[in-house]
């Protein structure tokens, strides 16, 4: 009797191997990808300020009063938020000139950049226009996003979902089969990078002509946001 249970023993637990390696052999391996256009709602730049002077007081002040008018031009007619104006880089240090082989202090130099969001993008021009009349600043980095960003990425990853499933169902019905539930879902990238537009189009920030009045124009294209994944799924008849 102790024979014959251990014999059962036995083929139960092939019969079990047997069924996993079955069902782990009739699965496939594919990758999806999806990507959505959309359009820009929101933009994010950089000014920074950079003031020389004899003492570091009067560099630093010199750059507090400029940093100080922009943040009231953005807050008073565009109403924009405080919290979207963000200190990013601060640094104070003596300025040198080399003389017959000798180092000469020749003054002191501050440097401080904010980071701005400006959340309505039609704005965007006359915000430029607008904090340009501030004289000695440098605009840069500016980046395209959108408001909506977390939904799209989460509308990009189902869709990557699906044209794994399309291309798992194509390899699939070749061999009469077709693709069931999804056994594991491996995350490769997603892109929700907004675009950043070159320091080119703030050309008019940097003229030193201020007899030049004319309101500047941006046209800006649509951003993209993208999600690639591996899915492995069941195949059933």
């Amino acid at each position: 009797m102790k024979h014959f249970c251990l014999i059962l023993l036995v083929l139960s637990l092939l019969f079990t191997s047997c069924s996993t390696l079955d069902k782990s052999e009739r699965t496939i391996m594919v990758s999806g990808r999806a990507e959505i256009e959309v359009q820009p709602d929101m933009a994010t730049f950089s000014l920074s300020v950079t003031e020389r002077a004899d003492t570091t007081k009067e560099a630093q002040e010199s750059v507090n009063i400029k940093i100080s008018k922009v943040i009231d031009i953005l807050m008073s007619e565009y109403i924009i938020d405080r919290n979207d104006i963000k200190t990013t880089y601060m640094n104070i240090s003596p300025e040198y000139s080399w003389q017959d082989g000798k180092q000469n202090l020749i003054g002191q130099k501050a440097n401080q950049s904010v980071e701005i969001t400006v959340r309505d993008i039609s704005t965007l021009s006359s915000v430029f226009d607008s904090i340009t009349q501030v004289s000695g600043i440098s605009i840069s980095n500016i980046s395209l996003d959108s408001t909506q960003r977390a939904s799209y990425l989460s509308q990009a990853r189902k869709e990557a979902v699906e044209n794994a499933r399309e291309r798992a169902n194509d390899y699939a019905t070749s061999q009469g089969l077709r693709a069931g539930d999804v056994i594991n879902i491996t995350e490769k990238s997603f892109d929700s990078t907004s675009v950043r537009i070159g320091n080119a189009v703030m050309a008019k920030a940097m003229m030193l002509d201020e007899s030049v009045n004319a309101s500047t124009e941006y046209y800006f294209s649509s951003i993209k946001v993208s999600s690639e994944i591996v899915g492995v799924f069941e195949l059933i008849k």
